[in-house]
Parts: structure tokens; C-alpha cells; sequence
């Protein structure tokens, strides 16, 4: 493996779901600190929001007090949908009226041995008060089955009314709504006014816009800013539903653009010009999608709505609408796409450890689709990891060296391949799962893990297993703090 070195173009590839979010922020806050050159930044998954904000030097925006991530809990992601609520309170209502005659029960239980005491005191006064009381049932039993009832038919009602409107308005998309009893819409506002803050620049008093003209406000200002410090060429990687496949969302230099068609040509093509299967976000057409790719990465698999997506006429799937939802279900963390971006040293950040360890929660349907997703991330790294460090053994083995590295030509594909540096960060344990944006707590120790915690333990790994060991070690570094013991020795 290759050393560390700033004069490589470098990628920091974020990947996983949910909760791990957190764990990218971390690692970015203490790369952005120790000012480590970083050419491009790849997500997928909940990993899209860390590779855009650290795009445009926004990396504070989720970590600082009042960020993405301050105080996030899983109300702030997703909620139940306002019909499901309606119900939800109908019923309880229902169920209140229904435990009414049990709670009476239970006073009249709790009183007798009060009436008891005052028999002996009165004799008889007991008994003709009981007697006064008689009639009530009988008065109020048609009122109670009538408030028992109410509730159930205004849900009824409410239940036809919504429908038949939702049939009516659209019967296309009727089904669509029956999809999922969940809907992102805190999550989406959260983002976008998370986006907004880093995209709107000195218009301070501004009010949030829509979701378009935010991310085409975002897409101009790291145009403009590719090659400043603090601002990365950009690859979002989302699942398409309707193909099966990955789909990229990349913002990238010119240069490096047309090696990352050049490498992808052999892949699914596009109808016109263009980046073969994937999205040109300087496309003007096209600028307005970079939301669509960042919000998909928080739409949890089997747990969230997808994302639907009208794309442009005149580009890939013209005019065609896809349904986008978090990379890690299609596989890979975007080694591929980086790689084909011109990448020569990867660094992959992911929150699922090298060993695994039984999760803390274990049962429920929490704890079913923590699983599921959690088993989703892992074979997404892992998979990618083997297959990057397989290919580079054979570049090693069978490749010519040249311009300082490795390179193997496939004689099958024509495609040439290169030696490439690869490091990961990655914690030893998380006691998060993807679905633990509330906090988890391990019932052996009964110590409580919260998402600020996950955050703290990516800035502590960033530093652990890269910046301290690897970049600390690379010959560059090694000069430099060599020159400057010099320097203190002969007192300059």
C-alpha cells in the first residue's frame, strides 16, 4: 500500500444509513480541522449529507451548535402522517370512552371499605345512598354507547371522504398513498434549511425558498468556488428503484468529468450527450435534482417513503419519473465511482465495524429493520472493500509501474486499472443502529449511547486510524517535522 501523500488526488467516500450520519460528521469535522487536502467526497446513503455540506466548506453546519445533527432525535426524521394521526387519536378516544365503566368500577372498589366505616357510625345511610344512584345506568346507558360509537364513525367517514378525494384527484397515484404510514416531511424541512444556510451566502435576510431554487442555489455556488480552499467535486450516489442500479449525481471539474464518462462509457448509456448513467448536475436542467439526491440518502429502506423524481426532457430518462431512495440497498460505498472521478488515494468512512457484535436491541420491529439495514450496510462496505483490495493486489502483481504507480491494462475490456492507497475509518463498536436516531442504551453496562456520542467517536477514529498513524507517517509530514526540529536546535 502506497503512502499518504497531499500531492495525490484524494477521495473521502461516507457510506451507511440513518444514525450514521452522525459518524460522517464527526470524521469530516476533524479532517476539515487539520486542514487535509481532499479532492473529491462520495455519498451514499445518509452519507450524501456529509459529502454536500463538506463540498462547500460547510462542514461546521452539522456538527456546530444549531446544526444537522444538534439534538436530532427520530421525530426530527420522520412521523407518522397526518391520517394516521387522526385515526390515532379517534381511537384513543374511542378507548377512553370504552375504560370509562372500569374506572368507576375501580372508585367504587376504592370507596368501599369508606362505606363501610360509615355504616357502622350512620347504619343504613350507605345503602340509601347506593339506592339514589340506582337510575344512573339505566339514564346513561344510551349516551355512553353513543359517545362509545362516535368516534369510530367520524373515523369511518373521515376514512371515506380522504380516500374518495385522493381517488378522485389522481386515481393514477392513489396507491401511492398507501404505501407507507410514514412521511419524511421534518426531514426535509430540516435539510433544506440546513442547505439553505450554507448555500444563500450574504443573503442573510432572505426567506427559505423552495427546494429547487435552494439546490440550484447550492449547485452555482460550488461551481463557481471548484479549486478554493474547502470546496470538493461532488458524487451522490441514490438507488433508482425503477432500473435496480446505482444512480450518480456528480458535480465534478471538467477534466476529471470526461475521465469519469471515459471510464463509465462501457455502462449503461444515456439517450443524448452526456455522462453515461449518470446525472450532470451543472446540467442547467439538471441543477435542481441535487436536493432530490441528498434528501433520497435520508429515506431509510423499509422504513421511509422513497423519493420521486421527475427528471428533465432532453437528458438521462427524459421526462420519465424514477423513485430514488438510500444507495446502501443497491450495494457498494462509490470506490467504482471515485475511481472512475480520477481518485488515487480513498479513504471510506463508515459506521458499521470491521467485527460484528449483537446489537443491544434485538427485538421488535425496531430492531428488525435496525437489522436488516444494518446487514445492508456492512455487505455495502465490505463487498466494495474486497474487491478494491483484490484488484490492487493484481495491479501489484501483474501491473507496470508507471508515473510512481501501478497500472494493469484488462485485455478483456480494454480498461486500465491502477494501484490505488486505500484506508478506512471505522469505529470498533457502535451501539447505534441505522434506526437509532433516539439513542440506544446496553442493557449489561445500562450505559446510554446518544447520536452526539456517535459523532464524538468518528472525530476521535478520523484521528485514531488515519490522521495520526497515516497522514502523521507519510514522508511529507516526516520533513516537515524533521526541518522543524532542525530549525529548534540551531534556535532559528
Amino acid at each position: 500500500m502506497a503512502d499518504y501523500s497531499p500531492k495525490r488526488r484524494t477521495a473521502v467516500l461516507f457510506v451507511g444509513s440513518g444514525a450514521s450520519g452522525a459518524y460522517h460528521a464527526g470524521v469530516l469535522k476533524a479532517l476539515d480541522e487539520t486542514g487535509i487536502k481532499v479532492d473529491l467526497l462520495v455519498g451514499s446513503g445518509i452519507g450524501t449529507v456529509a459529502a454536500a455540506f463538506g463540498a462547500v466548506a460547510g462542514g461546521a453546519r452539522l456538527h456546530e451548535a444549531g446544526g444537522f445533527w444538534d439534538g436530532v432525535e427520530r421525530a426530527s426524521f420522520f412521523r407518522l402522517r397526518p391520517a394516521l394521526r387522526t385515526a390515532a387519536l379517534l381511537l384513543g378516544a374511542a378507548f377512553a370512552v370504552f375504560l370509562l365503566p372500569v374506572l368507576l368500577g375501580v372508585v367504587l372498589g376504592a370507596l368501599a371499605p369508606v362505606a363501610l366505616i360509615v355504616d357502622l357510625v350512620a347504619p343504613g345511610w350507605p345503602a340509601r345512598a347506593l339506592g339514589r344512584f340506582g337510575a344512573v345506568p339505566e339514564a346513561l346507558g344510551g349516551p355512553y354507547l353513543a359517545t362509545l360509537a362516535a368516534p369510530v364513525f367520524v373515523l369511518s367517514i373521515l376514512a371515506l371522504v380522504v380516500g374518495l378525494r385522493l381517488y378522485w384527484k389522481d386515481r393514477r397515484r392513489f396507491a401511492e398513498q398507501l404505501e407507507h404510514g410514514f412521511d419524511a416531511e421534518p426531514a426535509r424541512t430540516r435539510l433544506s434549511q440546513a442547505l439553505w444556510e450554507v448555500a444563500r451566502g450574504a443573503a442573510v435576510g432572505q426567506s427559505l425558498p423552495s427546494d429547487a431554487e435552494v439546490a440550484r442555489r447550492f449547485v452555482a455556488a460550488l461551481a463557481e468556488n471548484l479549486g478554493q480552499p474547502g470546496f470538493r467535486e461532488l458524487i451522490l450516489r441514490t438507488a433508482d428503484l425503477d432500473t435496480g442500479a446505482v444512480l450518480p449525481f456528480v458535480l465534478l471539474q471538467e477534466e476529471h468529468k470526461q475521465s469519469f464518462a471515459a471510464a463509465r462509457a462501457r455502462g449503461p448509456r444515456s439517450r443524448l450527450d452526456g455522462l453515461p448513467g449518470a446525472i450532470d448536475l451543472r446540467s442547467p436542467a439538471c441543477e435542481a435534482l441535487l436536493f432530490d439526491a441528498v434528501f433520497a440518502g435520508l429515506l431509510l429502506p423499509g422504513a421511509a417513503p422513497v423519493r420521486r423524481v421527475a427528471f428533465p426532457k432532453g437528458g438521462l430518462f427524459g421526462g420519465e419519473t424514477h423513485r430514488l431512495a438510500d444507495a446502501t440497498l443497491v450495494g457498494g460505498c462509490g470506490i467504482s465511482e471515485a475511481l472512475a472521478a480520477g481518485a488515487e488515494q480513498l479513504i471510506v468512512v463508515a459506521a458499521v465495524p470491521e467485527v460484528a457484535h449483537a446489537p443491544a436491541r434485538r427485538r421488535g420491529p425496531g430492531a428488525i429493520a435496525d437489522g436488516l439495514l444494518g446487514t445492508l450496510e456492512r455487505r455495502a462496505v465490505d463487498a466494495d472493500l474486497v474487491g478494491a483490495e483484490r484488484m490492487s493486489r493484481v495491479v501489484r502483481t501483474l501491473g507496470l509501474a508507471g508515473d510512481g504507480a501501478s497500472s494493469w491494462e484488462d485485455p478483456a475490456t480494454g480498461r486500465q486499472y491502477r494501484d490505488v492507497a486505500l484506508w478506512t475509518i471505522r469505529p470498533e463498536r457502535n451501539g447505534l443502529g441505522p434506526m437509532g436516531l433516539d439513542g440506544s442504551t446496553d442493557p449489561a453496562t445500562e450505559a446510554c449511547e446518544t447520536v452526539e456520542d456517535l459523532l464524538e467517536q468518528g472525530y476521535r477514529d478520523a484521528y485514531r486510524l488515519f490522521l495520526e498513524p497515516v497522514v502523521g507517517a507519510a514522508p511529507e509530514a516526516r520533513s516537515a517535522r524533521d526541518e522543524s526540529r532542525e530549525r529548534e536546535r540551531i534556535g532559528l
